[in-house]
């Protein structure tokens, strides 16, 4: 690919990732779902092209979202919506080659990387949190927010429910930057291998293993969110919904080793995430059979 179509795939796809990530500022507030699609053109970029070209896209599309929303939308955009794909194209296009064979970057290793970076975000959305948060109470918290974003009082009985989710507002910013992240990094994947200008084969969910440490770290989050006061107790709950999604993640990989084994697989993972979109109680299953992935393994061997 020439040097003037790189530039231009560069102002291309920035353009596209700037514009896709404050449409819902600029054009409609209803557009705020067509936002959480702001990284597909740079992964689309560093999935087909390269990482150089994405460095270019995401320094121009953070470039463009700080002239028009300001330095901290510019600073948010550049954190969380440019540095998230050039660190993970940068993991996925990991490969060496033997005897003219590619072996990519494992999938259970961008598993791992995932995650890392989803600690990364938690620990900066716990930072904010506390900031924003300091010398008040969640109840006296909420009352002012509802008070600024709803005048007239309309939403008063959301406020029990706020509470409660409150604690874990990090924790579910966290995991929405990672399930983002993984929905545009595959939908990108999707389409390039469709029209085949992907660089890599695509990893399988279905080889996915959590590193052995992440179980300890999931037990201590747990503990610390049932046993642990204020600060602590906060700490560990919002690092047990990241975790728990590392899990979930490995649990679905092994759901679908298993229902490929039906005899209509097509309609039984239609099914299976019918119900785990409409209902709850599935994923924490799934999340149990991503923590006990090794025993199963071991006990029921797929192989």
């Amino acid at each position: 690919m020439t040097s003037t179509s790189n530039w231009g795939m560069v102002i291309v796809g920035g353009l596209l990732s700037a514009t896709l990530s404050f449409s819902h500022v600029v054009f409609h507030p209803g557009l705020v779902f067509v936002s959480y699609l702001g990284t597909l053109p740079l992964f689309l970029i560093g999935l087909g092209v390269g990482p150089y070209p994405l460095y270019g896209a995401a320094i121009f599309a953070s470039s463009l979202v700080f002239m028009v929303e300001g330095l901290f939308s510019g600073g948010e955009f550049l954190i969380l919506s440019a540095l998230g794909p050039i660190f993970l194209v940068n993991r996925v296009l990991l490969h060496k080659t033997k005897a003219n064979k590619t072996y990519w970057y494992p999938a259970s290793y961008l598993l791992r990387d995932l995650t890392l970076a989803s600690t990364l975000v938690m620990a900066l959305s716990l930072g904010f949190y506390f900031y924003f948060t300091f010398g008040e109470t969640p109840s006296s918290f909420i009352a002012k927010f509802l008070k600024a974003f709803d005048p007239e009082g309309t939403m008063k009985g959301a406020e029990p429910v706020l509470l409660t989710l409150f604690p874990f507002l990090p924790g579910f910013l966290a995991f929405s930057w990672s399930l983002m992240m993984l929905i545009n990094g595959a939908l990108a994947q999707g389409l390039l291998v469709r029209f085949h200008r992907n660089l890599r084969t695509s990893p399988s969910l279905q080889d996915l293993l959590a590193p052995k440490y992440l179980s300890f770290f999931l037990g201590l989050s747990f503990f610390l969110a049932f046993f642990g006061v204020e600060i602590l107790g906060v700490i560990g709950k919002n690092f047990t919904v990241i975790f728990l999604f590392s899990f979930f993640l490995v649990g679905l990989g092994q759901s679908h080793v298993w229902i490929h084994k039906t005899s209509f697989p097509i309609f039984v993972l239609t099914l299976f995430y019918f119900c785990l979109m409409v209902l709850i109680w599935p994923v924490f299953i799934v999340c149990l059979i991503g923590i006990l992935k090794p025993w199963l393994d071991k006990t029921f061997p797929t192989k």
